[in-house]
């Protein structure tokens, strides 16, 4: 067996003199257009996954495609266990993307993968295929170099743009057999000032469905209107008494569990805050930013909660006129939770509010569509010390220790079911444009994430 420091040398000689290849093949699984909320995009999320699997089997793991749930989206399980008595890692990624729309606003289509000015754009080169594509390469030229120092697994799902069930449930199903030493996380990337991060803490989710219903049928404004109660109205009611004008959520106990960050991040955060407002405003082109007052904007970025409409559809929106007052509306709104949030106990809660906000004649109802808890994470076991150790030679800097405002909502299932430290991180740039349209990866990213994780697997095996 050659040595970890041979087989360390000849991978970062081997993804050093491989940049072009390992670039086309990222490119090649953008073109996938796996949108996992769409069901005509099924058949793509599973041709992703099978390409993922064929990989990963060509690499050297034993591969499998697992349907964990009838009508759900495949987990790839890649597993290698050639370093007996080694340590264990695994690396999570997921396959499947947001949609692209509002598809005018791309300067090149989503999925026809194109480099400007060293960024590579296409829907997904940030979230999540750019980051665990820097993974797969990375272990790929291990390989060729002699083989990975650990022993590894890659467990890469199709369903966290949704929140879905499959992974959550193959991990608590089989919880004893995935033990491993850590769980990488690589779902992530670098803060504002280009630092490589490691995060502390990352939101947890509740995501709601309003649905309001009025008359039996849509209604003439002018024969009915005064007299017929109406779904948008209320809907609009509500959710705009959902949040004062202060930022501050009305929902009764919402903040009763909010822990207060500690004396020395709030230091931190003041010293960076200005400079991060101003960066929030130019990427995402507000003039001015809003939320709950009292708080710097870093501390509402990670460590308050929070409240938004994602959007409310009800009566006639096409062109032209049509005054109607629609029998039916409904409004999406989610809230990113803190740790010690308890998302059962806040849906009880909001659908109590929302009973007694809503109007005579209006009736609604509350279906949830998703949720997590938020989850902490630790920064002083082995595997953060070797991963920060790696970045600071792959990057050149220091690693920074942040919140994060996101939600990843399998981290919780890691930690309850397979009990292993979590590192959480990853290398899309702060102005990657994840979720939105022109998402983009900067390309030295890419390469200097591969050597990252080289050094970071050869580091745990030491």
């Amino acid at each position: 067996m050659a040595t970890t420091h041979s087989v360390e040398a000849g991978a970062l000689a081997g993804a050093a003199s491989s940049r072009d290849t390992d670039l086309q093949d990222l490119i090649e699984e953008l073109r996938i257009p796996s949108i996992s909320t769409l069901p005509e995009r099924r058949q793509d999320c599973l041709r992703n996954a099978e390409w993922l699997r064929a990989r990963l089997e060509r690499i050297g793991f034993k591969t499998e495609v697992v349907d964990v749930i009838k009508g759900g989206l495949p987990v790839v399980v890649a597993d290698w266990n050639g370093r007996p008595g080694k340590p264990h890692l695994t690396i999570y990624g997921h396959y499947d993307v947001q949609p692209p729309d509002p598809m005018e606003e791309w300067k090149s289509p989503p999925f026809e993968p194109e480099v400007r000015d060293g960024l590579l754009f296409a829907r997904g080169a940030a979230d999540n295929k750019g980051n665990h594509m820097a993974t797969v390469k990375a272990v790929e030229h291990l390989f060729a170099a002699g083989g990975p120092p650990i022993n590894l697994r890659f467990l890469i799902e199709g369903e966290e743009e949704i929140s879905g069930e499959s992974l959550p449930r193959y991990i608590r199903a089989n919880g004893s057999r995935l033990k491993t030493d850590a769980v990488m996380i690589w779902d992530s990337g670098l803060d504002d000032d280009g630092n490589p991060t490691l995060r502390t803490a990352l939101r947890g989710l509740l995501y709601v469905e309003l649905h309001a219903q009025g008359a039996a049928v849509d209604l003439h404004s002018g024969e009915y209107g005064g007299n017929a109660p109406n779904p948008i109205n209320t809907l609009a009611r509500i959710v705009g008494e959902l949040k004062d004008r202060h930022g501050h959520i009305t929902i009764p106990h919402f903040y009763d569990e909010v822990v207060k960050p500690s004396p020395d991040e709030l230091a931190d955060w003041k010293k960076k805050d200005a400079r991060y407002a101003e960066t929030v405003k130019r990427l995402s082109g507000a003039k001015v930013l809003e939320g709950e007052e009292g708080f710097l904007a870093l501390e509402r970025y990670g460590s308050r909660p929070t409240l938004d409409a994602n959007g409310i559809v009800g009566g006639f929106t096409g062109e032209g006129k049509k005054t109607v007052i629609p029998a039916r509306a409904s409004a999406k709104v989610s809230m990113r939770l803190v740790p010690n949030q308890d998302w059962k106990a806040i849906l009880s809660a909001l659908e109590k509010q929302v009973q007694e906000l809503t109007t005579p004649g209006v009736e609604i109802k509350v279906e949830m569509l998703g949720a997590a808890p938020p989850v902490t994470c630790g920064v002083d076991h082995l595997a953060a010390q070797a991963l920060r150790s790696a970045f600071k030679v792959a990057f050149g800097k220091e690693t920074a220790l942040v919140r994060q405002g996101g939600s990843i909502p399998v981290s919780i299932d890691f930690q309850e079911a397979v009990g292993a430290p979590l590192v959480v991180s990853g290398i899309a740039q702060a102005d990657c444009a994840l979720h939105s349209p022109n998402e983009r990866l900067l390309v030295d990213n890419y390469h200097r994430g591969i050597e990252a994780v080289i050094r970071f697997i050869c580091k745990l095996g030491e």
